[in-house]
């Protein structure tokens, strides 16, 4: 039983550790880079958030959207906050990640790493949250018929 723990807490360590590049990294929108991006997330909730600020990127000048010159900078102000808020946190996951990935392979025990996971999962929280208020700050900026129309794409 406690090998079998031991195993899938490498395999996790593994998995977690995969994350090398920045994981805030944007532009090629691949099936491939998606999923590297899904793998690499800061955030516990992955695939099912939207990333509205991403998507009003894509929409920005949409004229179906119709964002006003008033929501533009209030959207803009949301989007750099969220990403600068993430992009903070993201070397810290990933540094702790390695450890628990080196510290397994190097003979640490699960006991032993346990504290770092305990760091990894509240840095994961707080990206989390900051997803979370990005989400409910633009969608007070956001009309219900801008939100649908956004939604919809």
């Amino acid at each position: 039983m406690l090998r079998k723990l031991i195993l899938c807490l490498c395999t996790l360590a593994i998995i977690f550790s995969q994350s090398s590049s920045n994981l805030m990294a944007q532009g090629n929108n691949s099936p491939a880079k998606e999923d590297q991006q899904k793998e690499q997330s800061p955030f516990l909730i992955t695939g099912e958030l939207p990333h509205l600020t991403k998507l009003l990127m894509q929409q920005w000048d949409n004229s179906t959207l119709h964002l006003t010159e008033k929501q533009k900078p209030q959207l803009l102000v949301v989007r750099k906050n969220t990403i600068e808020s993430v992009e903070n946190l993201a070397p810290q996951i990933i540094s702790l990640q390695k450890q628990v990935t080196e510290g397994i392979v190097t003979g640490k025990t699960p006991e032993e790493l346990y504290s770092v996971v305990q760091a990894i999962s509240q840095l994961k929280a707080e990206a989390t949250m900051v997803h979370l208020k990005c989400i409910f700050d633009t969608s007070r900026i956001l009309t219900q018929q801008q939100l649908d129309i956004l939604l919809k794409e």
